[in-house]
């Protein structure tokens, strides 16, 4: 497992690092660290990186040990900002193991051998067992934020399902779908890209299943192109800034505005539209 991490640090305004070119100021020898990139003025230098001369106030990616932080701390060339979580460099020598033991996971949940939860749980195992990762590191990047969304997603549900509210949209659809499984098909597809744009895909799955069990139902056809459509359409996170995780990641450093999500997300949400909604019902009939 890799023991060297990604670093941000910034050049200090009597730094020895000023004034000279990244490649001079023998940073690797000195410190034990390399310099990746250099960002001035929140732009990054498009330039070879041992060629940049450094100023007060850049901002320096660095590759280094992961007691870097540690021992340079208060040093008075550079002011250290963060260490990257999560951006430790891979060891690919353990690369094999990994692939081998995702290779059995695979064949043991396929095969029916072992449930998910048990084979996801012993792979798990597997890899810190052959230090492919580290638990502690694996433990502390479980976001709890995401759980709790997930598990209030499920409750949603769970509650839409008891309280007759899923049976009630599943009636609005219907009433506008009439007999027609398709239609219906289109509908749920709809309702599910507009939710998936507005609350996370797990909520929108969530609230979608629901509807289209109590459809399936209804029309007395086959669950499975109703769930297929649903999990597209969960995943057609493309219109809306907030839709999705990356999509607020990107709008700051992009400089993007709402109104270019909507220009580019539109046409490529209504392809992948077209397409699903043409082949679900050929590869998954509503009549098995």
């Amino acid at each position: 497992m890799s023991s060297r991490a990604l670093i941000e640090a910034v050049v200090a305004p009597d730094s020895n690092l000023a004034g000279k070119t990244v490649k001079e100021s023998l940073f690797r020898t000195q410190f034990g660290g390399a310099i990746l990139a250099v960002s001035r003025d929140g732009r990054k230098i498009d330039m070879k990186v041992g060629d940049i001369v450094l100023r007060p106030g850049d901002t320096l990616l660095i590759e280094a040990p992961a007691d870097f932080v540690r021992r340079h701390r208060y040093h008075r060339d550079f002011l250290l900002l963060s260490q990257l979580d999560g951006a430790t460099l891979p060891d690919h020598g353990k690369a094999p193991v990994a692939l081998a033991a995702l290779a059995l996971f695979v064949l043991a949940v396929v095969s029916g051998l072992l449930p998910l939860v048990t084979a996801s749980v012993l792979l798990v195992a597997g890899l810190g067992l052959f230090r492919c990762i580290n638990l502690d590191l694996a433990q502390r990047s479980v976001d709890a934020r995401v759980v709790l969304a997930i598990g209030a997603s499920l409750a949603l549900g769970y509650a839409l399902q008891k309280t007759g509210l899923a049976s009630a949209m599943a009636g609005v659809i219907a009433a506008l779908g009439g007999e027609s499984p398709w239609l219906n098909l289109v509908l749920l597809y709809l309702f599910t890209v507009a939710a998936t744009e507005l609350v996370t895909n797990n909520a929108a799955v969530v609230l979608a299943y629901p509807v289209a069990v109590s459809l399936a139902e209804r029309l007395e056809v086959s669950l499975l192109p109703f769930a297929l459509a649903i999990m597209f359409a969960a995943s057609m996170s493309f219109m809306t800034p907030f839709g999705y995780q990356t999509n607020l990641m990107v709008q700051g450093p992009g400089g993007y505005h709402g109104r270019d999500y909507l220009r580019v997300g539109g046409p490529f949400s209504l392809l992948a539209a077209v397409v699903v909604l043409a082949l679900v019902p050929i590869f998954w009939p509503f009549h098995p």
